[in-house]
Formats: C-alpha cells, structure tokens, sequence
C-alpha cells in the first residue's frame, strides 16, 4: 500500500512537472502557403512570372483555339467527306494535338526552371523573417498550420498576418537597396 501511494505521488509529481513545462513552451501557427501567395515579395515574383511568359501563353490559346476549330469542322463535315478525306483531315488533326502537347510540355517546363529561380529568394527572405519573427517574440516552437501533424491550432497561436506584415517591411527595406 506504501509503495502504491509513493508512485502515485510520483507519478502527479512528474505529471505536473511535464505540465508546467509543456506550459512555458510557446508554440505558434505560420500559413506559410498564404504567406508566400500573398506576400509582396510573392506578388512581385508572380507578377513577373506572368510577365515573362504572357506571350507564350497567348500563342497556346491560339494553337488551342486552332484545335477547337479544326475539331468542329471535322465533325461537320464528317457526312460528307469520302473516307480518304477523312483520314487526311484526322491525321492533320491528330499532328495538330501532337505539336500542341509538345509546346505546352516544353512551356510548363520552362515555366517551372523559371518558377523555382524565382521563388528562391522569396523563401529565402520569408524564411529569414519567420526565424526572426520567432526569436523575437519569444516563440520555442514555428510550424507550418498547413503541414502534415498539424490537426488543430487555436486561432490564437496563428501568427500568419503578423508574418505576413513582416515579410512585406522586410521586401520594402530590400527593394530600398
């Protein structure tokens, strides 16, 4: 009986302790993908990714747009065309769809090398001020409110607009440079 009240009180001992500590630990929740979306440094980057290849993507609706109206027309006239006609008009469509394909591959390719370049410094930075951010005010503990172990945060510990408010002063000081 002795012994099952001795670890009993050991046990409320070392559970208020852990209590406590977990008490003193100050976690917060930063939407980094809301950060990144919305940020100045985010715009700017999407911005100029949509400059650079606003273009190209015009020249894709157009070829989508040849597609379309070339589809329709083979479906119009496909009563009256002889079969011969048809095969030369469905390999013309079909080369058509091919080279399509091809250039929209080689544009989110290139789209993607573009993307990534870009998008570095604007994680670099984010992430600097996140850490800042952190030290800063105290915070033992940063997490992604998106990423993967996150079930539930209190809207108290989200901190993303407080981020987000940093990460812009943070783009202006640097474009100042």
């Amino acid at each position: 009986m002795r012994k099952v009240l001795m670890l009993t009180a050991c046990l409320l001992l070392t559970l208020t302790t852990v209590a406590k500590a977990a008490d003193a630990i100050k976690i917060g929740i930063v939407e980094m993908d809301r950060v990144v979306r919305t940020s100045e440094p985010g715009q700017s980057a999407l911005n100029k990714l949509k400059d650079q290849f606003k273009d190209v993507k015009e020249t894709m609706d157009k070829q989508k747009a040849e597609i379309d109206k070339m589809r329709e027309e083979m479906e119009k006239q496909s009563l009256v065309l002889s079969q011969e006609a048809k095969m030369d008009k469905q390999t013309q469509f079909q080369r058509k769809v091919r080279d399509f394909q091809d250039n929209a591959q080689n544009y989110q390719r290139k789209m993607k090398i573009e993307e990534d370049k870009l998008s570095k410094p604007v994680l670099e930075l984010i992430m600097k001020v996140v850490q800042d951010f952190g030290k800063k005010n105290g915070y033992d503990l940063l997490m992604d409110g998106r990423g993967a172990g996150v079930v539930y945060a209190s809207d108290a510990a989200n901190v993303t607009d407080q981020v987000l408010v940093e990460v812009n002063k943070a783009f202006r000081a640097q474009e100042k440079k």
